[in-house]
């Protein structure tokens, strides 16, 4: 009997410990929905590549997606961080285009995430989806694409050049720009729990939703375009509008602002 109790036991501690692990993460990115834009021309290729990585001690992660490709980091419950890398590559023939993408390397020295190839060619693109301790630190760059982020509290900096910006249920501090592109800001829960939240974009607009009950500073501005919100605008000069307003408790500041695009504020209702 004290031998069935005592297996009994190890079952019940194995299946605690089962319980409380994260589940494997579920990547979205593939080849399936290849979409890089390139002469039609040209043949194309696309693999993908799976990386495991140890969370950073005390530095961020840092990825730069020069010259082509987006970014995309998920926060999850997880101790470590997995990233899919999604590499395509065109050229004359889907021999050469295939055998470009072989050339391509990932690297991960040093707590950064890069692709090369060592022919120096742009003629390829490598998107990444990474799933991160939800406090981990991050550093992006991307010059042609997108940077998506959701469920982070971290101290958080990202630019890129051409590519739409996408942030939902963060926190932490979060600095970040794009200059061609459109800027969507989802919030959620009560309030902006860390420093704060400041965004900008040159060339596109600013799409805000907030919760029914949100305390936060809000501003959020564009020289060149009109604001839709059931908030006070304020104008200044002969373009320039902005919102300034302090909801629920106030709190923590978010901003976000353009310079040619409009702003859309949606406020859930009570």
């Amino acid at each position: 009997m004290k031998t069935l109790f005592s297996a009994l036991a190890v079952v019940c501690s194995t299946f605690g410990a089962t319980a409380q692990t994260a589940p494997e993460p579920s990547f979205n990115i593939s080849c399936e929905n290849n979409s890089w834009g390139h002469n039609k021309l040209l043949k194309s290729f696309c693999e993908t590549r799976d990386l495991t990585l140890a969370a950073p001690a005390g530095q961020p992660l840092t990825v730069n997606a020069d010259p082509n490709g987006g970014i995309t980091v998920h926060g999850w419950d997880g101790p470590n961080i997995r990233v899919r890398a999604k590499i395509q590559t065109w050229s004359t023939t889907e021999d050469k285009a295939a055998a470009r993408a072989k050339r391509i390397t990932i690297g991960t020295a040093n707590n950064t995430l890069r692709a090369t190839d060592p022919d120096q060619d742009k003629e390829w693109s490598v998107s990444y989806e990474i799933f991160v301790p939800r406090t981990t630190a991050l550093a992006l760059n991307t010059v042609n694409g997108g940077i998506s982020l959701d469920n982070l509290r971290s101290a958080i900096t990202f630019e890129t050049t051409n590519g739409g910006v996408n942030l939902a249920n963060l926190g932490g501090q979060v600095k970040g720009e794009t200059t061609n592109g459109g800027v969507n800001i989802t919030l959620s829960g009560s309030k902006w729990e860390g420093k704060g939240l400041d965004v900008a974009t040159t060339n596109g607009g600013i799409h805000w939703k907030l919760p029914a009950a949100y305390s936060a500073q809000l501003y959020t501005s564009t020289n060149m375009g009109g604001i839709h919100t059931a908030l006070p605008v304020t104008k200044s000069g002969m373009f320039h509008k902005e919102v300034t307003a302090s909801l629920g408790q106030g709190g923590a500041t978010v901003k976000a602002v353009t310079t040619n695009g409009g702003i859309d504020v949606e406020q859930a209702q009570d």
